[in-house]
């Protein structure tokens, strides 16, 4: 319970790239005592979301540019090809459904969430540990680069939203070459919006 409520603190920005926190007010926020909040931070560490730094404190890990290409170069590598040769064993009811939730979420959270569960689903239709293991292993990370990206790229929002229209149409079409093509589209639209957040604090920061 404590390593999945730091961690959404992390992912969803309420412990924001580089602030430093200490074990005491993780304690305070989240109402636990101070051995399973450590073992949730060297599990944290090992996910690579925070560094525990030698009488300072905890870190939470900065997005870098090399993160944004390594995380896009392996979606890039992965989920195009997972559609293109996978997507006929997708269950076109359940795709529905998806695409039913992501017409009515509640809030931005339910959105990014939605957007996830799609995504995943899709490599999960390989049936490749290897492959679904490595998509989730930048799962978390993903999820930062979205949110952070969403908050602060203006009309992302919108555009994701016609993008997964294309995907979804031609995956109900039975046409996998163009939602794989689509796919490979929304990708790259996504890294440019990751890019243009990362370049936008840079720039922030040097005023």
């Amino acid at each position: 319970m404590a390593y999945d409520q730091i961690k959404r603190k992390i992912i969803y920005g309420h412990y924001p790239p580089n602030e430093m926190i200490s074990e005491s007010i993780i304690c305070e926020e989240i109402n636990s005592s101070r051995t399973p909040v450590r073992e949730a931070i060297n599990k944290l560490e090992q996910d690579n979301l925070v560094k525990v730094v030698y009488k300072k404190g905890i870190m939470v890990k900065d997005i870098t540019l090399n993160d944004i290409k390594l995380i896009f170069e392996t979606r890039l590598l992965i989920e195009p090809y997972a559609v293109r040769n996978y997507g006929v064993n997708l269950d076109k009811e359940y795709l529905k459904i998806l695409w039913e939730r992501m017409q009515h979420f509640e809030s931005r959270e339910q959105s990014y969430k939605i957007d996830d569960e799609l995504h995943m689903y899709l490599v999960h239709q390989t049936g490749n540990v290897y492959l679904i293991n490595t998509m989730r292993a930048i799962y978390d990370h993903n999820m930062r680069l979205r949110i952070l990206a969403g908050e602060k790229v203006n009309a992302r929002m919108e555009s994701t939203e016609i993008e997964h229209r294309e995907i979804f149409n031609s995956l109900f079409k039975g046409d996998f070459e163009a939602a794989a093509t689509y796919l490979t589209i929304h990708l790259e639209k996504s890294r440019e919006a990751s890019y243009k957040m990362m370049l936008s604090e840079y720039n922030l920061n040097l005023r």
